[in-house]
This record gives C-alpha cells, sequence and structure tokens, in this order.
C-alpha cells in the first residue's frame, strides 16, 4: 500500500510515496482539509457542500463537490483509494503515523497519561514533541471560510499545549530557561492573560520581581487599550503574592501538582454528522471568551444529546488543561427523581482534590466552596440529562475560564434568560446522517449490497439516532439475516419496538420515552396518550381539546409541557408535530391505559371538530360568512366537550383547509366516521377542492359520499354527490358524463319534492350550459335555482346563484340585471365579510364594464377580483379572472400583455387538469397570433 505523508498544521503539504502531490487550492484543497480535520471518520456529502460554498450553492452541488473529489483522487495517484465513498459521503483513511495531526494528538495523549502518573518531565517531552509537529498557522497557505474555522481551532489548540508545556517547565523549575520564549509568546498574544501569568511566574522564580510586575502593568495597559476591561482575580491575587515574594511563587516552593479530573465518559466511534450543532458549540465557547460560558443541549429522548455533548467535550477538552468533569444528573429518571445537587457538589469537589474531610454539610455551602476551587481553574464541565434550570443553577461555576454544557430535554428556557446561555437544539439527523450512521453499524458492502432496504429502514426509524443505532446493532450481530427481510418487518409492524426484543431494557426506545412520559402532569399526559388518535402528522389546540373534552386553553397548556420536554414540536405558531416513534409509545399508552369506551368517545369529539370546522371554514371561504345547513338537521350539533377551530376570516379558514386537508380527505375516504359525516364532510370539501381544481380528489370524495347516502336511504346526500360529482367530469372536460349526473341529480330532487335539492339540481346544468357558452340556457336555469333556494330560505346558496344570473344576463348584454345582482351580491359580501363573494362581485363589475366598452375600469375590476382570489388561495378563480384581465387587455390592443396573462390562466387551466378551459384559452392564443 502507497504511504502518505501529510501535514497541515502549517502549509497544506502532502506527498505519495516520498513524492509531493500538488493539491490545487480553492474547493479541492478546502474538501482535502475537511476529510484531514476529521481523518478516518464519515463526512456526509452535505455537510462538505455547506463548508466550501455555504448558502451561495452553485447549481447541481454534488456533482461540483463530487468532481472535486475526483480531482483529489487523481492527486493522490497510488493513493486515490484513501478517499472512500460511503453512500452520500467521503471518509479519508490515514495512519496515525502519516498525519502531523493524529501523531500531535497521540503525543498529547501520551503527555496527560504521564502528567497524571507524576511523570512531569516525561511529559513536557512529550509536549514538545507533540508541538514540534507545527511548521506555522495551520493550514497556512489555504483560504476560505471553512479552513479558517479550522485553522483558529487548531491555532487555540497549539497555544493550549504551549501553555500547558511551558507550565509543567516551571513546575520543574525551569524558570530561566523559559524566560525568553515567554517573552515572545506574549509579545505575539498580548492580551492572553494565562500566558502573562506563566511570565511572572517564571521571572519571579529567577528573582526578577520587577520585571515580574512590569509584565502585569503592561498586560493591565493592553487589556484597558484593546478590550477595556481589567486582568482577572487570579492574575490579580499572582501579582500581590509575587510582590510579597510569597513562598510557593518562587522557585524555593513550587506549588505541588494540582489532581486534574478527567472524567468525560468514552466517546462513540461510530458517531456520525451533527456538523452544523458541533460548529454553534465552538461558536458558543468562543464566544464566552474566557467568562464563565455555558450552553445547552436540548431535544427528545433518543435524538443523541449525550452522544452530542461527549464527543464535543473530548474535542475541546485540551482547551481546558485544569480538566473536564462529567455528571449524569438523571432528571428524567423515574425510579430517581434526579440526581440532588448536594451529592453531586460533593463528587465535584472530591474530584478537584478537595479531602472528604474538608467538604460541607450544607448545600449552600457546598456550593461557595465548589465556585472558590473553581475560580482559579479552567475547567470544562458536562451536566447531562437535566430535569430543570433549578436543577442546574448550584452546578454552574461564575468565575470566567470555565465552560459548562448542560444536556436535556427540557428546553431550558430560565438558562437563556437568566443565565444568558446559548441554546442548541438537536432535531433529527438529516437523511444523508442517518444513512451514514445505518451503514457505520452494518458494513459499506453490505449496506451498497442492498440499498433500498436500507433506506427504508431509516425511513422506519424516523432519522432517530437512537432506534438507527439499536436496529444497526441488532442487524452487526445478524450478518446472515436479510436487511431486505428486516426491512419488510418494519413495513409490516410500523413500529421498531415490535421489531427490536432488546435483551437489555435500558436500550429499548420504549424505556427512554418512558423516562420523560413519567415525569409528565396528568392532563399533559393524557395529551400525549391521545396524541396517538389523531390521523395527521399534526394538530392544533382545538383538535387536542376535543380529543381531551376540554377547553382549548387546558389543551394547549398540555402541548406546551409536552413541547417543553420535546415530547411534541412545533413546526410553526399553533400546531403541534410528534416523531412517529413517540407517536407509537403514545399509541401503546392510549391503548394500556385508556378504557376502550373512554378512546371511543374521545375519537367521536375529534371527529365532529373536523366535521363541524370544515362546515364553518367553507361558509367562510364562500359568497359570504352565513351558514345555513339544510344537510344537517338531524345532526344534533357537535358534541359538547368538541371544540371548533377558531377560525374567523376567509384567509384563515383558507390556511385551516390547506394544513388539514389530507387528514379531511382521507377521513372522507375511510368512512371511519359513519355514513352521515362522511356525505356531510364531503360536501364541504367539494368547493375547496373546486377552487384549487383537485379533480381527481372531487371524485372520490363524492363517489364515497354517495355510496354513504345511498346506504343511508338519504335522496339529499344523493342529489348533493350526483352535483358535485358532476362537476369533477366538468373540471376534466368529461362532458357527456357530466350529463348523466346532471340528469340522475335533476331525477331524485324531483322526487324528494325539496326546495333546496330541486335549486341545486338547476344549479348544475346552469354552470354546465355556461361552459358551452350557451348563456341563455345558463341564464334559465339559473334563475330557477335563485327561486328554489329563496323557497329553502338559503341566503348562502341564493347568493350563489345571483352571482350565476348576474354573470350570464351580462353576457347576454343584459346590464341593468346583471348590475343589480353583484350590488345585491357586495352588498351581502360586506354585511356578512364574505370576502369571496366580494371578488365575485368584481369580476362581475369588470365584465360589465368591458362589455360596456370600459375597458381601463374593467381591468381595475378584474384586478380586484384577482387580488380577492388569490389572497384565499383559489387558484382556479385567480386563473380565470387573468383570463378575463387578458381579454380586456386584448380588446384594448395591448397583445402582448394579453397573451402574457392567458398564459399564465392556461398554465392552471393545465395543472388542474381542466382540459375545456385550457382549450379556450388557447384558442384566444392562436387566434391572437392570426391577427
Amino acid at each position: 500500500m502507497p504511504t502518505l505523508d501529510v501535514r497541515l498544521l502549517g502549509p497544506l503539504e502532502v506527498r505519495v510515496d516520498g513524492a509531493a502531490a500538488a493539491v490545487p487550492r480553492g474547493k479541492t484543497a478546502t474538501i482535502l482539509a475537511i476529510l484531514l480535520d476529521d481523518a478516518n471518520s464519515v463526512v456526509p456529502l452535505d455537510s462538505l457542500i455547506r463548508a466550501v460554498y455555504g448558502i451561495d450553492l452553485p447549481r447541481d452541488p454534488d456533482t461540483q463537490i463530487q468532481n472535486a473529489v475526483g480531482v483529489l483522487r487523481v492527486k493522490l495517484g497510488p493513493a486515490r483509494d484513501r478517499v472512500e465513498t460511503v453512500g452520500r459521503a467521503y471518509r479519508l483513511r490515514i495512519g496515525e503515523d502519516e498525519l502531523d495531526l493524529l501523531r500531535c494528538k497521540a503525543n498529547e495523549d501520551r503527555a496527560r497519561t504521564l502528567a497524571r502518573e507524576g511523570r512531569t518531565g516525561e511529559a513536557a517531552a512529550a509536549l514538545r514533541e507533540a508541538l514540534a509537529e507545527w511548521r506555522g498557522p495551520a493550514l497556512a497557505d489555504q483560504s476560505g471560510t471553512a479552513v479558517e474555522a479550522i485553522r483558529r481551532r487548531h491555532d487555540e489548540h497549539r497555544l493550549a499545549l504551549l501553555e500547558r508545556r511551558l507550565d509543567l517547565d516551571l513546575e520543574l523549575g525551569r524558570h530561566a530557561d523559559v524566560v525568553d520564549e515567554l517573552r515572545q509568546v506574549v509579545a505575539a498574544h498580548g492580551t492572553r492573560q494565562r500566558l502573562t501569568a506563566l511570565l511572572m511566574r517564571a521571572l519571579h522564580g529567577c528573582g526578577r520581581i520587577a520585571e515580574a510586575a512590569d509584565a502585569f502593568a503592561a498586560l493591565r495597559t493592553r487589556l484597558a487599550d484593546a478590550l477595556g476591561v481589567d486582568p482577572d482575580r487570579e492574575l490579580v491575587d499572582l501579582h500581590a503574592a509575587i510582590l510579597r515574594d510569597e513562598p510557593g511563587t518562587g522557585p524555593a516552593a513550587a506549588p505541588p501538582p494540582r489532581l486534574v479530573p478527567a472524567t468525560l465518559p468514552r466517546a462513540i466511534t461510530r458517531f456520525t454528522g451533527r456538523d452544523g450543532e458541533i460548529r454553534l458549540l465552538d461558536d458558543a465557547l468562543d464566544a464566552a471568551d474566557g467568562e464563565a460560558g455555558l450552553a445547552v443541549v436540548t431535544g427528545m429522548g433518543g435524538v443523541g444529546k449525550t452522544a452530542l455533548a461527549v464527543r464535543w467535550a473530548h474535542r475541546v477538552a485540551h482547551r481546558f488543561p485544569d480538566g473536564q468533569l462529567y455528571f449524569n444528573l438523571r432528571g428524567f429518571d423515574p425510579l430517581s427523581g434526579g440526581t440532588d445537587a448536594a451529592a453531586v457538589l460533593a463528587e465535584a469537589l472530591a474530584a478537584l482534590g478537595v479531602p472528604a474531610h474538608q467538604v460541607p454539610a450544607g448545600l449552600d455551602e457546598r456550593v461557595g466552596l465548589y465556585r472558590t476551587v473553581l475560580a482559579r481553574r479552567r475547567v470544562l464541565i458536562l451536566l447531562d440529562n437535566a430535569r430543570d434550570a433549578a436543577q442546574v443553577r448550584p452546578l454552574l461555576p461564575v468565575a470566567p475560564g470555565s465552560f459548562t454544557l448542560v444536556t436535556s430535554r427540557d428546553r431550558l428556557a430560565a438558562l437563556d434568560a437568566g443565565e444568558g446561555a446559548d441554546t442548541v437544539a438537536l432535531g433529527l439527523m438529516s437523511e444523508a446522517d442517518a444513512w451514514a450512521l445505518l451503514v457505520r453499524r452494518i458494513g459499506l458492502t453490505r449496506a451498497m449490497a442492498e440499498e433500498g432496504p436500507v433506506r427504508r429502514i431509516v425511513a422506519a426509524c424516523g432519522r432517530l439516532p437512537l432506534a438507527l443505532t439499536l436496529i444497526g446493532a441488532w442487524a452487526a450481530q445478524h450478518p446472515s439475516f436479510a436487511i431486505a427481510s428486516l426491512a419488510d418487518r418494519l413495513d409490516q409492524t410500523t413500529n421498531v419496538f415490535k421489531v427490536l426484543a432488546a435483551a437489555d431494557p435500558g436500550s429499548d426506545p420504549r424505556s427512554v420515552f418512558a423516562c420523560s412520559y413519567q415525569a409528565l402532569e396528568s392532563e399533559a399526559a393524557q395529551a400525549f396518550r391521545l396524541f396517538g388518535l389523531h390521523p395527521g402528522t399534526d394538530l392544533t389546540a382545538a383538535a387536542m381539546a376535543s380529543l381531551m373534552g376540554a377547553p382549548q386553553a387546558d389543551a394547549e397548556a398540555a402541548l406546551n409541557e409536552l413541547a417543553g420536554v420535546h415530547l411534541v414540536e412545533q413546526p410553526r405558531e399553533g400546531r403541534y408535530t410528534m416523531h412517529d416513534l413517540l407517536r407509537a409509545y403514545a399509541k401503546e399508552r392510549l391503548h394500556e391505559e385508556v378504557a376502550p369506551e373512554r378512546r371511543a368517545a374521545a375519537a367521536d369529539r375529534l371527529l365532529d371538530h373536523f366535521q363541524y370546522s370544515t362546515a364553518a371554514a367553507d361558509a367562510l371561504l364562500n359568497l359570504h360568512g352565513g351558514l345555513h345547513d339544510p344537510g344537517f338537521p338531524d345532526s344534533g350539533g357537535p358534541d359538547p366537550g368538541a371544540v371548533l377551530e377558531p377560525v374567523a376570516t376567509a384567509p384563515a379558514a383558507a390556511a385551516w383547509y390547506d394544513a388539514e386537508y389530507d387528514v379531511l380527505l382521507g377521513l372522507v375516504l375511510a368512512g371511519d366516521g359513519g355514513d352521515a359525516r362522511t356525505w356531510r364532510l364531503a360536501w364541504h370539501l367539494a368547493e375547496y377542492m373546486l377552487g384549487r381544481g383537485l379533480g381527481d380528489d372531487l371524485e372520490a370524495a363524492q363517489t364515497a359520499a354517495l355510496a354513504a347516502a345511498e346506504r343511508r336511504g338519504d335522496p339529499f346526500g344523493q342529489v348533493v354527490a350526483h352535483g358535485y360529482r358532476a362537476a369533477a367530469a366538468m373540471l376534466r372536460g368529461d362532458k357527456a358524463a357530466a350529463d348523466r349526473r346532471l340528469a340522475r341529480a335533476t331525477a331524485v330532487a324531483d322526487a324528494t319534492g325539496q326546495a333546496w335539492a330541486k335549486g341545486f339540481a338547476c344549479y348544475g346544468p346552469a354552470v354546465r350550459a355556461g361552459k358551452d357558452d350557451r348563456d341563455a340556457d345558463a341564464l334559465e336555469y339559473g334563475r330557477r335555482a335563485l327561486a328554489h333556494f329563496r323557497e329553502a330560505g338559503d341566503r348562502f346558496w341564493e347568493y350563489r346563484a345571483v352571482a350565476l344570473v348576474g354573470w350570464h344576463s351580462a353576457r347576454i348584454g343584459a346590464v341593468d340585471e346583471a348590475r343589480a345582482c353583484f350590488d345585491r351580491l357586495r352588498a351581502a359580501a360586506e354585511e356578512a365579510g364574505g370576502d369571496a363573494g366580494a371578488a365575485y362581485a368584481s369580476l362581475g363589475y369588470g365584465l360589465i364594464a368591458q362589455r360596456e366598452d370600459r375597458l381601463d375600469e374593467a381591468l381595475r375590476h378584474y384586478g380586484a377580483a384577482e387580488a380577492g382570489f388569490a389572497a384565499l388561495g383559489m387558484d382556479g378563480s385567480v386563473a380565470w379572472s387573468a383570463e378575463h384581465v387578458g381579454d380586456a387587455l386584448d380588446a384594448r390592443g395591448d397583445g402582448a400583455a394579453a397573451r402574457e396573462r392567458w398564459r399564465a390562466a392556461e398554465q392552471v387551466y393545465v395543472r388542474f387538469a381542466a382540459a375545456a378551459d385550457a382549450d379556450r384559452v388557447r384558442a384566444k392564443l392562436l387566434a391572437r397570433a392570426a391577427r
């Protein structure tokens, strides 16, 4: 195998079998630097894209990076295979003796071990070997944001190593040997207080007290000029001790080595991804700038908070020469209820070298001693699995130099507000990182042989690191099992819990979720269980209130408690979602803890919530805000425990429809709410579907509604379903099917003798005639519909018929009748706050103005209609308005502008599969081209 000699601790140098490899500057060198910085680990392609390009992405960034990697491989020649492709990721394999960075870290680790054993001279020699790897600033000949971040981190590491080596030299009494070196380093890093402290100690050890005092005075001036601050307390105390020539600051009585704790747990060797979160923690540490820094990693159980925190802590441990402390606070452990702060403080003081007999009994006294001991040290403190801010506060150092990292399922907002913590919210892994994590468990060869099943497993695990790790470990332990069979089992059960029977209960995801669940208040626990009953991906507080049978304010409080401990997330204001595995666990809790009759009652309240909320939103979105619902005379109204969605405006109704559409359609097609709910819900979805050209959905929903109405023996419901099935046929241009369905609707309506049904059966033929430009027929049917709706007393549909009569009156030139209709429509819309009615009235006024050759006025009205429909998300009506804008522009002689508006309308008609409408616009475009 060819050998490498790669150096990044200075100018970037690459040698293959002793010969220099000329790696091009720019993105190829940047990619190499990133791979070297994370040598022998998988680096996702997405991370390389972000590092190289930031937010200014080129076209097809994947290919750009792949090409650059190809160039790198060419430059490596016989060592090209060292750059491995791992799915959508890369890894650079390199030995410890082949990379200066790895050699440096190995010597650093050796020095740490030697120092703990009291072999100070050997430890100092090991640090000298580590520092000898540097030939200047890291990546000195490279540039770019990503390179600068790597350089800054490694150069800080070099300074920390240098400080530790100089500290060891002073412990060995080599004061005179290091004075000149320290003067040079202090001159280069004038505001770094620890270096000046080392210089002062070296000078004092040589008996040069005046020069030590001068070094302190010079630092104080530099700090005031550059930063506007004073030297820290540790340096002030050292200055005073030197002036008093106290023993312990000179050569005769060097201070005994302090106990340096290193209690971090082992980092996960297969840690994958999280580059963005690691950068955020790096930024928080840099921003602390010597102060008592504090950061919080928060996220749901199983998302990898501890793994990230431990990985990062090991990564920056070199910046804390006085040690690293780790404590599991067990904040969500149902058996312990959280570790007591006093016990943690006793353990911390012991790790910091305080004898047991000197540890005070009281909590306040322990806090005071803990902060006093830390005041002169730079220590990294990792507080894992915190319950709340109150558990954390006694464990926070206050003096500059130390840094605390906290992990919790709780958001710990109080630490952000009160302590200035930097918060890193840890979400699910990206698909690429999730894939890489699973592949690292089961092996690349096996994964690539069954790439499709691997991706199915990633999807089934919901990109949750805990589930991926457990499934990956199970697969790795059963190498003879086909990955496809495991993916099939996950697909069939849709529940990782049922596939993975963990021998260790602590490794079962359910045990992790249970820690959060069992800590909930009773209403939040109820909301968690009931979340599993909701059929959608997210829900509102009103929907949860209906499930709970409680006021909306109580549901909001319960959901906010769940969000506070990451059992639900709030992707946007007012809507809450739950991870698939948490939802599976919630369903288990629901079926094990809630009686069947109570589950059924909750489901029934939720169905009432959807049915009546949809009816109210339907009324708001159409001609006016009133609601007369002749189809509900036997419904008895919603269940008293059902809470309707509080939508008060047409735009709010449209937004609610958009968010809930998949759930509403699914309820109609499944028919789980019974036949009465099925056809009524389908009815109140119909106008939304028509406005957005959802012809296939309209057909499916109304077919289900018709079957439900026929099973009930409900002729009224059959008339409505036949009418809207005809509308679906018209939308796709199937005139014959539309005529058959309209005829069936008319026959059933006549048999019922109901005025409303007759009106609806006339309204459909009016629309059908209008599609064929048979305005006289459309007007006749429209007038009949108007009379029947008036008899039924339904103002809602009466005004729809008024709009239809007005439109076709204008089309045949009866502008006085048309204007009267649109005046009535506008007045009704203004009275009821109906935005759609106002938009239709504007469209009618535009047609009248165009008929009277007042084209500028027509364009103003059409524009108002278009804006009104757009605000409601009614794309079909927006296209219709745009088509009429094009007509008016064409009549005014502005052919180019007319073509632009017609083409915009045509695109929408094509998207809606409205063939007849699209053909009509194309005919206008052809006619215009011919002229």
